[in-house]
């Protein structure tokens, strides 16, 4: 086993350096992290040819790992750990090769890991950090390397990936949210058709061989269910065919741009569900915009990218709009005041913070405000869909349960 000399950093940020064993360097990492500590740097006594091969030039699986990473995506969680680690080593004045080399080594995505050696090597040949990671929208999107590059210009390297992590940091917590938004409701729906499937199918049946056996005269909701399962059972196919010819034309009108719109529209008008979309939308498009801001892009700029992120088809198109105005000089406030998606309040405070010149302060609290609404739009929305689900499939359950017991009561009375 290697004997390791290393750099690292404790959780204050102080430096400290040793030596360790370990099989490799993800070992020593894995092991300090353990102890508290983020590896910075590591060399080993007697490196091998590999790992000095690897220094030098791209071996051939990061090349290989390389080849399409052009068109892959990376997790954002890696993303936003690669981003929040790089501030602490910029912070600490450690040279960004050095960094950007140990943190490649660490990664356990070989697609991300050849993106970070790659920027090394770009960065050693003379390019800035920002026209590196450019040549990866797929993972490092416009809004992330305009920051960059607005942090390069200004000279506040660390305090612009700061504020980087934290933006991807939010970005992450709101896709949780709406994972959990969406998640519940997909479950229970699932559960619930797999049980009826699973009764009608399979219970319903052995029932009938039973009830035939007796000749009894079954009552109607008893005789609805054994006719929707022999039907099931023989056309199932055509139920299978059906649902995926509707997905493949869903699919296909989806991808007209006015169709997305509608869909997005009526997303935005439902009751209840319709305010927590609002809020998630508005969140982003705040936060986003707030971020390239208060980062000094030129708010046109700013709006341009703030639109592409939106997520949303009727709010990039309301910020065509706001765009429209803030190019001809009538500001922001005025064009937001003409949406009926953006609140009253949205418009009121970005008057107010247009006048007095704290328009990066006022749209971070804005999202903060609205992030806070999402939450309890998300908590309003599960205390809505819970009942309606418990009841909907208790009915239905129950409806089964009924058609089934109601001639075994019958034939227990004609046994006796």
């Amino acid at each position: 086993m290697p004997r390791f000399r290393y750099q690292a950093l404790d959780a204050k940020g102080s430096k400290t350096s040793g030596e360790a064993d370990a099989s490799d360097v993800k070992a020593l990492s894995e092991t300090l992290r353990g102890q508290g500590f983020f590896l910075v740097d590591a060399t080993a006594e007697k490196p091998s040819p590999e790992e000095a091969a690897a220094a030098a030039e791209p071996s051939a699986a990061s090349l290989s790992a390389l080849a399409g990473a052009r068109e892959r995506t990376v997790p954002l969680e890696a993303v936003a750990m690669f981003t929040s680690q790089l501030a602490i080593m910029v912070r600490t004045a450690l040279p960004l090769m050095e960094s950007l080399t140990s943190l490649a080594r660490q990664q356990g995505d070989p697609t991300f890991k050849a993106i970070l050696l790659d920027i090394g090597r770009g960065v050693q040949h003379g390019s800035s950090l920002s026209q590196c990671c450019a040549r990866y929208p797929k993972v490092f999107d416009e809004v992330y390397v305009s920051l960059l590059a607005a942090g390069e210009a200004s000279g506040n390297m660390h305090t612009m990936l700061e504020r980087l992590a934290a933006y991807l940091q939010f970005q992450r917590e709101l896709r949780g949210k709406v994972r959990s938004a969406v998640l519940y409701p997909a479950i229970v729906v699932v559960t619930a058709f797999s049980v009826v499937a699973f009764l009608v199918l399979f219970i319903m049946p052995t029932f009938a061989e039973v009830f035939s056996q007796f000749e009894l005269k079954l009552p109607l909701p008893t005789r609805a269910l054994l006719g929707l399962s022999a039907h099931l059972r023989g056309a199932w196919y055509w139920y299978v065919g059906a649902a995926a010819a509707l997905w493949g034309y869903a699919a296909s009108w989806l991808s007209r741009p006015a169709n997305v719109k509608s869909v997005h529209t009526f997303q935005l008008d439902l009751p209840v569900a319709g305010t927590l979309v609002r809020n998630i939308v508005l969140t982003r498009t705040l936060r986003t915009l707030a971020a390239l801001v208060a980062s000094g892009v030129p708010i046109l700029k700013s709006l341009d990218m703030t639109k592409a992120s939106a997520g949303n088809v009727v709010f990039h198109d309301l910020l065509v709009q706001v765009h429209l105005s803030a190019s001809e000089g009538r500001g922001l406030a005025s064009a937001f005041a003409k949406s009926p998606y953006f609140p009253e309040l949205v418009a009121n405070m970005v008057a107010n913070a247009e006048k007095t010149g704290t328009l990066p302060e006022t749209l971070a609290k804005m999202a903060d405000y609205y992030e806070s609404e999402t939450d309890t739009a998300i908590k309003d929305l599960f205390s809505v869909m819970e009942p309606i689900f418990v009841v909907g499939l208790g009915l239905i359950v129950a409806g089964i349960a009924v058609a089934i017991l109601l001639p075994i009561f019958e034939l227990g009375n004609a046994i006796q």
